[in-house]
């Protein structure tokens, strides 16, 4: 497993819903100098595995981070440079070769050329190699109508060049979904991260940043009819060396779904969120909070058995608090399209615009825009090729209340990325990664370019 941690650019690039996932799952490591950059990641496992399979459905993925303005509740993840996700669970299976419970020891390395996010002016040195020693779980059971889903690891940083980084890395995910009735369900979500700040993001340098989130969702699907849509979720950020960065943010939404077979799902989804800096009036002496509300409509369908849609599209406002900072009121979308011309290749577009927290920049709160364009290619029982390409824009509003923080107004980041692996047994695959990002700012202290090119071997399954 990796940490939402580090992630620059590449990272799944997942939009509004999980694609047939091209990128590396959520994170990323790197090794060895040379020309560029170099990642070696290796994952050696001793792991257990029990019997019966008790998939958490829709998934036991990792909660996706609430935003409000996002029509659905998985927002594009930050893109991220040379992820490559290795682990080796050397697990036992039983009759119906679902693994239940696997244990993984594992070993990450990643090698970057600009670790800390610099622009380059004096064209010094940033490289850095860090390696992550680690365990991984996943754990899955039914208890009775109940499904349970963990999965996480904890690792330790070591970094070459910056020892100031060193840091215990930990990252886990539970959900439980249990049935109510014939045709209802509710799932309960929980996530817990702990890992150096993202530089991408942050001004912190060395900080450590401390996330969990909880929620609970109910739905009832209904072949054809009306179903209503009910969930809640709260979220907090706990930054280790400055809390003008903290945040609470509690949310929820509230919809009617409509499901008719020669049409798809079509939802009426409204959203109310407070964003809250609990200590900033502390240091600062103003208050920052923001309240936001969203409505939005939506179409699920499946135009053929090959083409497949997902939009939604409304309008968002921002009313924060603070009298300096202007509000927003203007439109959010959330759409991804996902075409399938043949049963080895896949090609999928999301694009999202929506309203998010203030971040590691201690801005009010952020309109953020995510393009994404993905294409898989499965080259024959051994080999797959992906090809990952991310546009990202933001608007940080309110990041002027911290006199020494220099505000960066707005960003523009793109991130490329190829990936090849190749199985070498049944139970033995290589991979190799390629990956680029860039960013300009409103203020261009914060420009950047980092580059990663990565390999992996491990064992799979």
């Amino acid at each position: 497993m990796d940490h939402a941690a580090d992630h620059p650019v590449g990272e799944a690039y997942g939009g509004a819903w999980p694609l047939s996932r091209y990128a590396p799952e959520r994170k990323r490591r790197r090794l060895y100098r040379g020309t560029g950059c170099l990642m070696l990641a290796a994952g050696i496992a001793g792991g257990v595995a029990g019997s019966a399979s008790a998939q958490t459905t829709p998934s036991a993925q990792p909660i996706a981070e609430p935003v409000v303005g996002q029509v659905f509740a998985q927002p594009i993840a930050e893109p991220v440079v040379g992820q490559v996700l290795v682990t080796s669970p050397l697990s036992t299976t039983v009759v119906d070769n679902q693994p239940r419970f696997t244990l993984v020891p594992s070993v990450r390395a990643v090698y970057d050329t600009n670790v800390l996010r610099h622009v380059d002016l004096d064209g010094g040195s940033r490289n850095n190699v860090r390696v992550t020693p680690g365990i991984d779980l996943d754990y899955r059971r039914l208890f009775g109508r109940v499904a349970l889903g963990v999965s996480g690891s904890a690792g330790y940083d070591f970094n070459s060049r910056f020892g100031f980084l060193d840091q215990s890395r930990i990252d886990f995910n539970g959900s439980a979904r249990a049935p109510v009735g014939a045709i209802c369900s509710v799932k309960a979500e929980a996530s817990y991260d702990r890992f150096r700040f993202d530089f991408d993001d942050t001004q912190a340098a060395g900080a450590t940043s401390t996330t969990q989130v909880y929620s609970a969702t109910a739905s009832c699907e209904r072949g054809a009819g009306f179903s209503p849509v009910v969930g809640i979720t709260y979220r907090t950020l706990d930054n280790s060396r400055a809390s003008y960065f903290n945040y609470e943010q509690y949310l929820g939404n509230l919809g009617i779904a409509y499901a008719q077979p020669s049409v798809g799902t079509v939802t009426l989804n409204a959203t109310v969120a407070q964003l809250r800096r609990p200590d900033i009036a502390e240091l600062t002496g103003f208050e920052d909070d923001t309240d936001v509300y969203s409505l939005s409509l939506g179409l699920d369908r499946s135009v053929s058995p090959r083409v497949r849609i997902r939009a939604a599209a409304g309008v968002t406002k921002a009313d924060p608090q603070r009298a300096s900072v202007p509000s927003f009121f203007g439109a959010s979308y959330s759409g991804q399209v996902e075409w399938l011309p043949n049963p080895r290749f896949t090609v999928a577009g999301t694009a999202v615009r929506q309203v998010t927290n203030q971040n590691g920049f201690s801005a009010t709160y952020v309109i953020r825009e995510d393009y994404t364009l993905a294409a898989g290619l499965k080259v024959s029982a051994k080999s797959r090729i992906s090809l990952t390409g991310n546009h990202t824009q933001r608007e940080f509003r309110g990041d002027d209340l911290i006199p020494s923080l220099l505000p960066i107004r707005a960003d523009r980041s793109n991130a490329v990325l190829a990936n090849y692996s190749y199985d070498l047994s049944r139970r033995l695959r290589v991979g190799i990664t390629l990956g680029h990002r860039w960013r300009n700012a409103d203020n261009p202290v914060y420009n950047y370019k980092s580059t990663v090119l990565s390999s992996s071997i491990g064992a799979h399954f």
